[in-house]
């Protein structure tokens, strides 16, 4: 008996040290497969997020009393040059009619004037849409030149005053209210002089009474 027993405890002992081996063979993989594959992504193989699509959301939208240009490329009868968006929101344009452009960016007009040429006219349009002129914005209240100016990009409220002939002497020059076209029922208050400023924008500077 004593004997088999040994014999069991033996034959336990090799099967038991057998199986750490394998596992530790195992774990020594994985952990090389791990390092493997941080090695070559720079990460530890987690799935990354994908890059998102940019967010146009910013970009400048087209409206009434804008300028615009359309090129085609090789199609002169085709392109028009500075035409202004009428007051239906509308331009008129040659075998398309009136096309209505307000709230479209400069892309989005690209893609409807490319998609509608396409569609029974041309095989494969290349077209080009810029913004020529901007819509006016307006400045009252204490400037010695009070009116409406055309919108140039990076306009600030200290610009703005400066093209209309600076502050006048009662102006109050931190009483200065700028209501956004796009929030008329928005005014914003005490705005700095680098304010950024927009195509339709409405500044007006207070009068100081002392």
């Amino acid at each position: 008996m004593t004997c088999k027993f040994r014999l069991i405890v033996a034959v336990l002992l090799f099967w038991v040290a057998g199986a750490n081996v394998f596992a530790g063979s195992s774990d020594s993989k994985i952990d090389l497969q791990l390092s493997q594959s941080i090695s070559r992504n720079g990460t530890s193989g987690l799935a990354q997020p994908q890059n998102q699509a940019p967010n146009t959301s910013t970009e400048y939208q087209i409206d009434i009393g804008d300028s615009v240009s359309v090129s085609v490329y090789q199609e002169a009868d085709l392109s028009i040059r500075e035409v202004k968006v009428s007051a239906d929101g509308t331009i008129a344009f040659p075998l398309l009619g009136d096309l209505r452009v307000t709230g479209l960016s400069s892309r989005q007009l690209q893609r409807l004037v490319t998609e509608r040429l396409a569609d029974g006219y041309l095989k494969s349009p290349s077209v080009t849409v810029s913004v020529i002129t901007h819509r006016l914005y307006f400045i009252k209240g204490e400037v010695n030149s009070p009116g409406g100016y055309s919108f140039v990009d990076g306009l600030t409220i200290e610009k703005a005053v400066a093209l209309a002939g600076g502050f006048s002497e009662r102006a109050a020059e931190k009483d200065i209210t700028l209501v956004r076209e796009s929030q008329p029922d928005q005014p914003l208050q005490t705005v700095s002089p680098s304010t950024a400023i927009s195509p339709g924008d409405v500044i007006t500077v207070g009068e100081s009474f002392f």
